[in-house]
């Protein structure tokens, strides 16, 4: 396992040209890799609080949740800034805007880098490849930023809790700092070989989250990431970040691909495929509709 959750920082192995069986391994046990020099340069500089052609949405101060922040969205496109719940950007500065981003999506098509990052031959590309199987399908970005002092957390979650795609198994997040993310600045936290325990039940609180009573949070660690760097984690991993009440702040891009035989289902077959160890489902979707 990679050395995890020590403060300064311990060096990741560096980003292979391709996996071996020991990581392959380890991916299985674990349910995550982490690498550095995964990117070597890229840059997300939007500025979508100024063009004409987006679409705004203000705060919403009465909610408990922190995805009610406001929004600024690409009018007719998918590129979206999402601020954190508990700031009002009427009439503030552009630069003290950019500094209460919470999070960036479906921006990929907008600069060279990405084709360039997620390409055929690029580090994040082999390692993907290596998990996944050949010709794996992007089917999600976002840059998700926790400024200093305010940085919300992302409670504890699997990711296929979002999504609907089949066999669970067949879905990867790829996170990448693009600042250095230690522990007090909010970097990811995982339990490691959770994974392979099955879907737990989500719920809405302030995010779709999971009761950390139903998890061994006793076994959760830290996995630190330097600028650049990388992990790669199942779709049934639980993890979290939690707040960043530190002066530095934290970026990363994460982006998640399904293996080229995986298929998308509707809402009831997957309520099917995804449940807890009583037979529930236990998906965001489902949580929505039973009222949890």
């Amino acid at each position: 396992m990679n050395t995890l959750c020590e403060s300064p920082f311990v060096s990741l192995p560096p980003c292979p040209r391709s996996l071996t069986n020991d990581h392959i391994k380890q991916f299985q046990d674990d349910g995550y890799l982490a690498f550095s020099g995964v990117l070597s340069e890229a840059a997300l500089t939007r500025d979508l609080v100024t063009d004409p052609r987006t679409d705004y949405v203000p705060p919403q101060p009465t909610s408990k949740m922190n995805t009610e922040g406001a929004r600024y969205s690409r009018r007719g496109g998918r590129t979206a800034m999402h601020l954190e719940a508990n700031y009002d950007p009427a009439g503030r500065p552009l630069a003290e805007i950019a500094k209460k981003v919470r999070k960036f999506w479906s921006f990929s098509g907008e600069a060279e880098v990405f084709p360039r990052m997620l390409g055929a031959g690029s580090p994040l590309r082999t390692v993907v490849e290596g998990l996944l199987g050949p010709d794996p399908l992007p089917f999600q970005e976002m840059a998700l930023v926790k400024p200093p002092f305010i940085g919300s957390e992302k409670p504890w979650h699997q990711d296929g809790a979002y999504f609907m795609i089949m066999p669970l198994d067949a879905t990867l997040g790829v996170w990448i700092a693009l600042d250095d993310a230690g522990v007090e600045n909010g970097c990811m936290h995982v339990i490691p070989g959770a994974h392979r325990e099955g879907a737990v039940r989500h719920h809405h609180g302030v995010d779709c989250e999971i009761d950390p009573a139903l998890l061994t949070v006793d076994r959760a660690v830290a996995v630190p990431v330097p600028t650049g760097g990388a992990m790669f984690f199942h779709g049934l991993l639980p993890h979290e970040t939690p707040p960043n009440r530190s002066p530095e702040q934290r970026r990363a891009l994460q982006f998640h691909f399904r293996s080229a035989q995986s298929r998308l289902v509707d809402e009831l077959a997957y309520d099917k495929a995804f449940i807890n160890h009583e037979g529930d489902p236990a998906s965001c979707r489902s949580a929505s509709r039973l009222g949890f």
